[in-house]
């Protein structure tokens, strides 16, 4: 059984099968509603429920705040159980090119401790229109598909960016790994996907990220510097041990392409000779940003990092809620 869905202000309609998650049918039909971690802990799929009947079907955890009103709902959370209407104030309509799969080409694979930093090649006369903090679903046979964060993409080169974080048994990654795929081989991509990016407020930023969260931050400092932001960054890279640092490098390079930038190594198993910071991110953030109430703040990596981050920063440190945006990772099974 399927219901009809329609979406104000914009004014579309789309279908949604019993027991589906509103997100989901949407992102199905080709509508990309505002959303990032597609689980219930960011907020960014949040929509009033105008009209009709819906059935939670996931747990709406970035709902329990006093700030949301009682017919707010998650789109990634919700399944129909009616025709209904939702209002989207921030969903202007499905005016901008679609998602689309792309065949392209494996040019380089750069392996660094537990992490594969992949350099894919697309093809020449396809369009992608990517905005800085989306990713890509690898697709994969019998249209399994894994999700990452593009860290770059140039346009001129036609080369785009991701990191493969070694899962066992990944259906991907263990790919990557074991030399199943290697430089000039073929897959397919579906994408650019998500809703996670840049706000126009030029205020100051924190960007926390854990673990491969820090490729799509990557993506954002590329084009903070593009738009000669003037605004202080701080950028705290969540990670286990000083190895597990891969990219440390290239973000040294990205902050000095800003004007106010700076980041932060942040070891949760550090060894007794590491000198800097130890604990968790939203710790080291909260403890050096206090006041965060004219900040805007990006979170990707861990779904608990995440959640703890939002509840520490709006509770104690005064950052509005709007004001916090993020994209959870989640291991698929």
């Amino acid at each position: 059984m399927s219901y009809q869905i329609t979406v104000l202000p914009a004014g579309e309609t789309y279908c949604a099968e019993k027991g589906q998650s509103l997100l989901t049918a949407a992102i199905d039909h080709g509508m990309m509603l505002p959303h990032a971690c597609k689980s219930g802990c960011c907020g960014a799929c949040k929509a009033r429920l105008i009209n009709g009947l819906t059935n939670e079907i996931n747990n709406q955890a970035a709902l329990n705040s006093k700030y949301n009103h009682q017919q707010d709902i998650l789109l990634c959370c919700q399944s129909a159980e009616s025709d209904i209407t939702l209002y989207l104030p921030d969903y202007h309509g499905s005016n901008n090119l679609p998602a689309q799969t792309l065949t392209v080409r494996i040019d380089d694979i750069r392996y660094c401790a537990n992490v594969a930093i992949v350099t894919l090649k697309l093809p020449p006369n396809k369009h992608f229109n990517f905005t800085a903090g989306q990713y890509i679903d690898i697709v994969l046979p019998d249209n399994l598909r894994r999700s990452y964060s593009i860290a770059r993409f140039n346009d001129d080169t036609r080369q785009l960016i991701i990191h493969v974080r070694r899962h066992a048994g990944g259906v991907f990654s263990e790919q990557l790994f074991d030399g199943r795929l290697k430089p000039k081989d073929i897959i397919r991509i579906h994408g650019p996907l998500g809703c996670f990016h840049l706000q126009e407020q030029h205020k100051p930023l924190i960007m926390l990220a854990s673990g491969t969260g820090i490729a799509p931050i990557e993506a954002m400092l590329v084009a903070l510097a593009q738009q000669q932001y003037r605004q202080p960054v701080f950028v705290y890279w969540g990670v286990a041990a000083e190895e597990n640092l891969y990219d440390s490098a290239l973000l040294n390079e990205l902050c000095a392409d800003l004007a106010q930038a700076q980041w932060t190594a942040v070891l949760s198993r550090a060894s007794d000779t590491w000198q800097g910071a130890q604990g968790y991110v939203q710790d080291i953030a909260l403890v050096r940003h206090p006041d965060m109430s004219h900040y805007i703040v990006y979170a990707c990596g861990h779904p608990q990092m995440i959640v703890q981050a939002k509840n520490l920063f709006t509770s104690h440190a005064c950052l509005a809620e709007e004001a916090f945006f993020a994209d959870k990772f989640t291991p698929a099974s």
